[in-house]
């Protein structure tokens, strides 16, 4: 399975995801907290479990790796395993409240290496907004998927 049709099938899900969290934000709160954990916990965290139920309705697997950690940005990293069998390496990395990113790469056999032959980078927006996150997400995809 080639990273492009690997890629297709994240986006199968994203979209479902983001169809279904369609709820309206509360604006009082879209000031970003200075605790980097606030935001992971609060935002990406609760955008990548929506995220896995839908992939898990399509076959696919989302585990967080529980063993990583960044001091730094305190950004998450998780294995994809792709119906099928293949896998995917979901790397959130960046300078928080900066800068936010999505590396997706092929899963090595040392869980502390990345490939970088077979990989993209996609900028995210740092933002409250869970939608804003799914949006940039499915974005950053989309135009990885077309390139391929």
């Amino acid at each position: 399975m080639t990273l492009t049709s690997q890629l297709d099938e994240m986006l199968v899900a994203l979209r479902q995801t983001h169809a279904r969290l369609l709820a309206p934000m509360d604006h009082q709160q879209l000031l970003l907290p200075s605790d980097p954990e606030i935001f992971v916990e609060d935002v990406l965290q609760y955008v990548m479990d929506e995220w896995k139920a839908d992939l898990l309705k399509e076959g696919h697997a989302l585990e967080e790796i529980s063993s990583w950690k960044d001091p730094v940005s305190h950004y998450p990293r998780f294995e994809l395993r792709v119906r099928g069998g293949a896998k995917l390496d979901l790397l959130f990395t960046g300078s928080y409240p900066e800068t936010l990113h999505l590396h997706v790469s092929k899963t090595m056999a040392n869980k502390n290496q990345f490939s970088d032959a077979q990989a993209i980078q996609v900028p995210l927006r740092v933002s409250n907004d869970p939608h804003a996150l799914l949006f940039s997400i499915i974005g950053g995809l989309k135009e990885f998927s077309k390139k391929g």
